[in-house]
């Protein structure tokens, strides 16, 4: 019996032991192979994002893409188009650095991605590099110092999708691409038709389940329908966003428990969102999207601050800040302002950023577990925005690119930063958050 015992015990430490050098092996070859002491990419994300108003003409032609879905259609990206996306990239995401090089018949793009809670600072480099012709061709992919058959990963990238859809949905996208061609300032795309495809692929999306909460759908339509059909705030001009908020919270704490008062917020949020914002939003929630008949739009948009558009910039602010990470949301309202400082857009806005600031915190203290029931039932209690909205005055707008570049020479120079810490003070003085 002892000795059977003890041939047990050195069997799990043998496992054991052997289990560990495997692990440990691993790590060392992830550590020299695959990670590096330094980023192969450093680079400005204030620099790159300088030239973010060129990106205007590039939306316009995806928007085409998406909306013409039965033409096919040319695109062609600039490096600066291209440069300023990286940036955009890098604003949301700090530990990430991205760079692009064209030259003729090749385009190389490098990342660094700064590893988190590593043993030491380290960086994962990668190099892609693709090649001209009429389907998408990666001649290399190197993942730190290991060189990898870019094609062919490619192709069990799409065999695996193919396969975990049950489509062939990986495949179509391929073949959606007519022809890539690079040049020394830029790729030109063409693309092929693409009503088929996106039919094709809200076919797959709507039979595959990504988990989720599926209860917020429930609670979305809840506060959608209550909304809808709340008799006592007609729709009227001009009613500030202060007002629906006040009943949506109303509604939101005969919902709540102490257990789901954050999870009440957030549905009554993104319910409102549809409901005050745009009715497609509901496109990105799986809820059917309701009837502009059944909504507040046009004339009847809410305002804050007496203007619609900063009722438009809080409500989508503080909706997509609840579908995404905090540093995308803020970095998607400063990439559009930058942007709008076109002549033909309307000037980059502090007031824009500010609007989109204080959706942010306010999306982040309504569902935060220990400050939800607190901020629902001050909410609840008033229709004064001035309980989460900050005040506006005296915060530029309207700048052009050389009126912005005159001002603050720069996104991130000293004057930028001050216009930020000015905003995100005046938010901190809110009374929803004392």
């Amino acid at each position: 019996m002892h000795q059977s015992l003890t041939a047990l015990i050195n069997s799990v430490f043998s496992f054991l032991y052997r289990t560990a050098i495997f692990v440990a092996v691993i790590l060392l070859c992830f550590h020299f192979l695959v990670l590096s002491a330094t980023p192969s990419v450093v680079v400005s994300s204030a620099q790159q994002v300088d030239n973010a108003q060129s990106v205007n003409v590039l939306l316009d032609d995806v928007y085409k893409v998406l909306n013409q879905k039965q033409f096919a259609h040319d695109i062609t990206i600039s490096k600066a188009q291209g440069q300023s996306l990286l940036g955009f990239m890098q604003r949301a995401y700090p530990s990430f650095s991205g760079n692009i090089h064209f030259n003729q018949d090749i385009g190389v793009v490098e990342m660094s991605i700064k590893v988190p809670q590593w043993i030491v600072p380290r960086y994962m480099n990668i190099q892609l590099i693709l090649n001209s012709n009429s389907y998408v061709d990666i001649e290399g992919l190197k993942v730190g110092k290991i060189p990898l058959p870019g094609n062919a990963l490619l192709k069990i990238a799409t065999w695996l999708v193919n396969t975990y859809t049950r489509s062939s949905i990986a495949t179509q996208a391929q073949t959606q691409i007519n022809e890539v061609r690079f040049s020394p300032d830029n790729v030109f795309v063409s693309i092929l038709p693409m009503k088929q495809f996106l039919n094709d692929l809200k076919v797959v999306r709507d039979s595959i389940d990504f988990g989720g909460d599926p209860s917020l759908g429930l609670r979305i339509n809840h506060y959608l329908n209550f909304l809808m059909n709340e008799q006592s705030v007609p729709k009227n001009r001009c009613n500030s966003l202060a007002v629906y908020i006040r009943e949506v919270m109303l509604e939101a704490q005969i919902q709540s428990s102490p257990e789901t008062t954050h999870l009440e917020n957030e549905a009554a949020i993104l319910a409102l969102a549809i409901y005050a914002g745009n009715p497609r939003f509901a496109n990105l929630l799986g809820v059917i999207p309701p009837q502009k008949q059944q909504v507040l739009y046009g004339d009847f948009t809410p305002v804050l601050a007496l203007r619609k558009d900063l009722s438009q910039h809080f409500i989508f602010s503080a909706a997509i800040k609840l579908l995404s990470d905090q540093g995308v949301t803020v970095a998607i309202g400063e990439f559009k302002e930058l942007m709008d400082r076109v002549s033909a857009g309307s000037g980059y806005s502090f007031v824009d950023l500010a609007a989109d600031k204080a959706g942010v915190n306010f999306a982040d203290y309504l569902t935060d577990p220990d400050t939800a029931s607190l901020a629902q039932s001050r909410l609840a209690q008033s229709v004064n925005e001035a309980l989460f909205f900050p005040t506006i005055e005296h915060l530029p707008e309207g700048l052009n690119t050389d009126a912005f570049i005159q001002t603050f020479t720069a996104v991130d120079s000293p004057e930028y930063q001050a216009m930020i810490g000015d905003i995100k003070a005046r938010l901190k003085q809110l009374p929803l958050y004392q």
